[in-house]
């Protein structure tokens, strides 16, 4: 509706110009929109007729509703006899058939609604299409749209005709305004007469609006064209006119009326063209419209015409702004642009407080909202080259609304409390905006804070969940503007500077915030962690951003490791002090500080404790596990696994890392050592967890720490690699100038300490895992123990130490044949005295082996010494196996004692 309207203004108003185009458009919008939305609230107006029809129209209800008792009564007295007609005969009665009552005549009754077929069930009788006009275009031509068109291209007739008067001099001035007084007045008061019928009520108001818009047009050339008046004399006239208007619109009970007078009113400068020397008269002109507007509305709830006032004001001043303003009008323009903005801005408070009949009108969120956004558009135009202008006035703007929330605040009312909750934020907006025009990012940032948690406490005290998320993205905001300005800050000095001041106001911000959340838990609409976690970023991310900016490269991974560690001890006292066990997992902060720096320290220096890292890494690890012994001794158990796991593997990696950096650089034989401290610390890894839960020892039995199995599976996955790797690539003592003796050297002892904790774990493991353990375990060992051969034919023979020239050599091949036949030998009288029959066919397998190497590979040396003593020394095995372990029985093997038996073995 409203867009037809301005399409209608646009037409009518574009021969007057672009003046005319505006003020034509805004007006048609205006006035459709009110239509639109009268179109379904207006109540007839009560007159002969109508009375005659209303009371016709209750006889005939009167009527049908004595119809409809009759037929419920005759339908009761139907349903009676049918429910008699179906029940079984009596006995003859013995009363004589003269005595019987005669049957009664009973009138043709309709078909029972039960017997009728459901609404589903009736076929639908086919109706022909039409097609429906929208809602708009119903309410448009119900009103009688052609009387208000009809008016408003009379009006602007009327006035386009006194202008080419004046352009050509046809008539004297007196008579050109006496006519057009003359016409106005006639249309006032035959409008007056036409509206007192029902079917001409709209056209007869839309008459006297139109009459009334022509005197202000007379009125207003009288004034400003003509000079015929001075301003006193004219305004008194404008004076009389409007209330004139208001009271003919208030008798009617026609808003429309009111809408169309004073539309006349607001366009009569645009019409009357010319330029004034001060824009005084215009605003004094409009001030007493608006007064006029206000009045009116105080009493009625005419909404349309306080938006028409508002719009038209706007609309008409901003239109002579692009044209007329300048500098020096401009305390005469910020003195009417204040009086018109503050009296809208408190109409709302005014008529709720005092509960003025036309409250209603008010409840509206489009001045409500429109007036500050249009007065911080107008500001803003007008400061334009003042430094703080617009600061100042928005600061202003922010006062004033928190003065107008106070009023509503301290009265309570749940009936204003939408108008309340609006004026308030209104407030915060505006205090909001006018700190970054008047401060750089760090005051900016540091208010924003500061309101932030501000209103986040309100709506915590006051149960307001909008208040509350609200004061969170204040803080949000904060943070971002900070960190926009960040680099523009000022930084000359270590932590005290502005950037850091600016991060600490954001720190203490968020920590009151959370303390706030945390005391009204149950009625918070942001759980109390997240404000935390914005002050913990804000804490650290600037707190390290100082340390790469100020500290020297080789210290900016332990410095930064020392303000982690002292930060979650700061937090913990906090947690302490407020009681909040709740954030106790948040100490895995520490952790990943650990776990960033020592990957700092391997890429910068090479190994994780170079220089200052030597003396805070373990003091750092050692802080970590004593706060996780502290939470575990509280019932804190959150981020249990993550915690103690990620701590030793840590633990495990830093020590295998470092360990094999010193190696490299400070032993004669790098490779060679290693190896042995990355087996040695793997071992350790293994071996540490399962000693520790059969002692029952900390942090090893810790509840859901995980230990066994998970805690084990770096280090395990890491000896199945190494050690493979280690036997067929090393050895054993090259590069260190010692001499090699089988068994007693530190190759040899690291591998067998890494079998040992292999086994250890095998025995702790669960019974599903444990056989696959044990395989492996073998496995590896009888590697390392074939790779024994290698060495000792490497060291003691001279034979080179790789895998082609070896198994050339006969003194290998005949050491691996005895190291082979005696492992074999040795489990099977293992298991022959421990009744292991499956373990014995495991080392009958083992010397099948040794038969078949002595076959394929020992005959390349028969003939010699070697081979000959190989062959007697296995023949003398075998027959000691014959003798000392002869095959365990079946039956034995059945018993408890082969609970450890591989599954398929029998």
């Amino acid at each position: 509706m409203w867009l037809l309207g301005a399409v209608i203004g646009l037409i009518i108003g574009s021969p007057l110009g672009s003046f005319g185009s505006l003020a034509g458009a805004l007006a048609g919008g205006l006035i459709g929109h009110w239509l639109g939305r009268q179109g379904n609230k207006r109540e007839p107006a009560v007159g002969p007729d109508f009375r005659q029809r209303l009371q016709l129209l209750e006889n005939q209800v009167q009527a049908l509703r004595r119809e409809v008792e009759v037929l419920k009564g005759t339908a009761t007295a139907s349903t009676a006899v049918a429910e008699s007609s179906w029940e079984t005969p009596a006995p003859t009665s013995p009363v004589p058939q003269a005595v019987q009552a005669p049957p009664v005549a009973m009138p043709p009754q309709p078909a029972p609604l039960a017997d009728s077929p459901p609404p589903a069930a009736r076929p639908v009788t086919g109706q022909p299409f039409t097609l429906e006009p929208p809602d708009w275009a119903r309410r448009l031509w119900a009103i009688n749209p052609l009387a208000k068109i009809g008016i408003v291209l009379l009006f602007f007739g009327i006035a386009s005709g006194l202008r080419l008067a004046v352009d050509y001099g046809l008539l004297p001035v007196p008579l050109r305004l006496l006519i057009a007084a003359a016409s106005g007045i006639a249309m006032i008061a035959f409008g007056w007469n036409r509206a007192g019928e029902e079917k001409h009520r709209t056209f007869g108001q839309a008459l006297q609006g139109g009459g009334f818009a022509l005197l202000y047009l007379v009125a207003y050339f009288m004034l400003q064209r003509y000079t015929m008046i001075g301003q006193g004399p004219a305004f008194a006239l404008f004076a009389l006119l409007g209330i004139a208007c208001v009271f003919l619109a208030a008798r009617q009970d026609a808003p429309v009326l009111a809408v169309l007078g004073l539309s006349g009113a607001f366009l009569a400068p645009i019409l009357a063209g010319g330029q004034a020397d001060s824009p005084l008269p215009l605003f004094a002109y409009f001030t007493l419209l608006n007064v006029f507007i206000l009045a009116v509305d105080w009493f009625r709830a005419w909404r349309v015409l306080n938006i028409a006032g508002f719009f038209f004001t706007l609309a008409v001043g901003m239109a002579w702004a692009m044209d007329g303003y300048q500098p020096r009008h401009y305390l005469l323009t910020q003195a009417f642009l204040v009086l018109f903005l503050s009296v809208y801005s408190a109409m709302p408070v005014a008529t709720a407080l005092l509960r003025a009949p036309g409250l209603a009108a008010w409840r509206d969120g489009i001045l409500l909202f429109g007036t500050p956004l249009a007065g911080t558009f107008l500001q803003a135009r007008l400061m334009e080259g003042e430094r703080y202008g617009l600061a100042w006035s928005t600061l202003i703007a922010a006062l004033w609304y928190f003065g107008l929330w106070a009023l509503l605040f301290r009265r309570r009312e749940p009936a204003n409390l939408l108008v309340e909750r609006s004026h308030l934020g209104i407030a915060v907006v505006f205090l909001t905006i006018a700190i970054p025009l008047a401060f750089d990012a760090q005051v900016t940032s540091a208010f924003w804070a500061a309101e932030g948690a501000a209103v986040l406490w309100f709506g915590v005290r006051q149960e307001r969940k909008l208040a509350q998320v609200s004061g969170f993205l204040m803080q949000l905001a904060a943070g971002l503007s900070l960190l926009l300005g960040w680099a523009a800050l000022g930084h000359r000095l270590p932590v005290a500077n502005d950037a850091m001041l600016g991060a600490l106001i954001l720190v203490l911000a968020g920590l009151f915030s959370a303390r706030q959340l945390r005391s009204r838990a149950s009625s918070a609409a942001l759980l109390p962690f997240l404000p935390w976690a914005w002050a913990m970023l804000w804490w650290l991310g600037p707190g390290l951003d100082e340390i790469y900016r100020f500290a020297p490269d080789s210290l900016h991974a332990p410095y930064a490791l020392l303000f982690i560690t002292a930060t979650v001890l700061l937090q913990e006292g906090l947690i302490s002090l407020w009681r909040w066990p709740q954030l106790r997992p948040a100490a895995v902060l520490l952790l990943v500080g650990l776990v960033v720096a020592a990957l700092a320290g391997i890429g910068r220096h090479g190994h994780p404790l170079a220089g200052f890292m030597a003396l805070v890494l373990p003091l750092a690890l050692a802080v970590h596990y004593v706060l996780l012994a502290r939470h575990e001794r509280q019932g804190e158990t959150g981020l249990a696994a993550i915690r103690h796991l990620g701590a030793w593997w840590l633990l495990l990696f830093a020590l295998a890392w470092e360990l094999a950096w010193q190696a490299r650089h400070l032993m004669p034989a790098p490779t060679l050592w290693s190896f042995v401290a990355v087996v040695l610390v793997l071992a350790a890894g293994l071996a540490l967890p399962v000693l520790g839960q059969q002692r029952q020892r900390w942090p090893f039995t810790a509840a859901g720490a995980g230990y066994i199995p998970y805690g084990v599976l770096p280090p395990l996955f890491g000896l199945l690699l190494l050690l493979p790797w280690g036997n067929l690539r090393l050895s054993g003592l090259d590069g260190l100038g010692w001499p090699y003796l089988p068994l007693l050297n530190i190759f040899d002892a690291g591998q067998l300490a890494a079998l040992g904790a292999l086994v250890l774990l095998g025995r702790q493991l669960a019974a599903a895992v444990a056989p696959l353990l044990r395989v492996l375990t073998a496995l590896l060992a009888f590697l390392w123990l074939s790779a024994l051969a290698a060495r000792i034919a490497h060291h003691w023979g001279g034979i080179p130490f790789n895998f082609p020239t070896l198994m050339h050599a006969t003194l290998f091949q005949a050491l691996l044949t005895l190291f082979w036949s005696t492992t074999a030998i040795a489990t099977m009288i293992h298991a022959s005295h421990r009744e292991l029959r499956h373990r014995w066919f495991g080392g009958m397998l083992l010397l099948g082996l040794v038969g078949a190497k002595l076959l394929l590979f020992d005959t390349m040396g028969r003939g010699t010494l070697t081979w000959t003593a190989t062959l007697i020394g296995v023949a003398l095995l075998v027959l000691a196996a014959g003798y000392f372990a002869p095959l365990p029985p079946k039956a034995a093997a059945d018993g408890p004692l082969e609970s450890d038996t591989l599954p398929g073995i029998t």
